[in-house]
């Protein structure tokens, strides 16, 4: 079964991110697509910018990387639902961090239907170059944002110097030596072969895997599990594991299910008075799977 793959656009505030997702929407069939916008105010006005055919859903009054992340898993699980995208593109509000928005995506719910395919940043090349007039949490989050990225766009490059256009990808290739960059105007970037899908029409290897390592990793139980096991095993977990999140069936409760939270090396338990599918999903950096799977299945 083909996944259908989510497409990350990021970057700060005024960037560029609507313009570019506009250009390659006019790229993509629209039958096969859909998107999820996030504007922090409570009116959205980016959206009023794209073809009324297009499958949208729109969060705003907060960011999906924190307050809004519940209503960016709904809206992800109701345009799968009902539209079964090929890809479906996200595009964060300009203080989201890549990461927190990733967790977002993968609900224990429709996790195992959907894959990160890109991470795309958009670099407002002007405001790059005055970087330094900024608090240090928002030059963080700007380079963050270009840390867990696989392709940075270069934007509004006319506005800039040669010298200029030299230091930032000087930055970008030491904050993400791995990603592709490139220069762009008004956020022309092409939807071709090399940037999405082979030759063939395959999905390429999703860039959180390859270049960052970071993976994500499904599991469902088949049966009422041991609390006190569970807290032994995730106990005992390496830094190298980021998040846990799902359902459980444990036998302290075992009438339930329970929502599972993990994070910062703490479990945490929440009875639930609605049954969902007994799954975990794990986000951590260089996943070592088959082991895992070992240990779970001892539980």
């Amino acid at each position: 079964m083909n996944k259908t793959r989510i497409v990350l656009l990021s970057g700060f505030l005024g960037s560029g991110k609507t313009t570019l997702l506009k250009h390659l929407l006019a790229q993509e069939d629209q039958q096969h697509v859909a998107v999820v916008m996030n504007e922090v105010g409570e009116v959205s006005i980016d959206g009023k910018l794209l073809s009324p055919d297009t499958h949208l859903s729109e969060i705003t009054d907060g960011c999906i990387c924190c307050t809004g992340r519940d209503e960016l898993e709904r809206a992800i699980l109701t345009l799968y639902q009902q539209q079964k995208p090929d890809v479906i593109y996200i595009e964060s509000s300009g203080i989201a961090h890549p990461l927190e928005v990733i967790d977002a995506c993968l609900s224990p719910v429709i996790a195992e239907h959907m894959t990160i395919q890109k991470v795309i940043t958009v670099v407002d090349s002007e405001r790059w170059s005055k970087k330094h007039l900024y608090r240090k949490p928002l030059q963080k989050l700007m380079d963050e944002q270009i840390k867990y990225a696989d392709q940075v766009l270069i934007n509004k490059a006319d506005l800039i110097t040669q010298q200029q256009f030299e230091t930032i990808v000087q930055d970008i290739k030491m904050i993400q030596p791995n990603a592709q960059w490139r220069m762009t105007t008004h956020g022309r970037m092409p939807l071709d072969t090399h940037y999405f899908t082979h030759a063939n029409g395959r999905a390429t290897e999703a860039h959180m895997e390859h270049h960052l390592h970071v993976h994500h990793f499904v599991y469902t139980f088949k049966k009422v599990i041991s609390k006190r096991a569970l807290d032994t095993f995730v106990r005992a977990l390496p830094a190298t594991v980021f998040r846990i999140k799902g359902f459980v069936s444990v036998d302290e409760y075992p009438e339930k299910t329970t929502l599972f939270q993990y994070s910062f090396g703490v479990p945490l338990y929440f009875p639930q008075e609605v049954k969902f599918l007994t799954t975990l999903v794990f986000i951590g950096e260089d996943l070592e799977i088959e082991q895992l799977k070992q240990q779970l299945e001892a539980i």
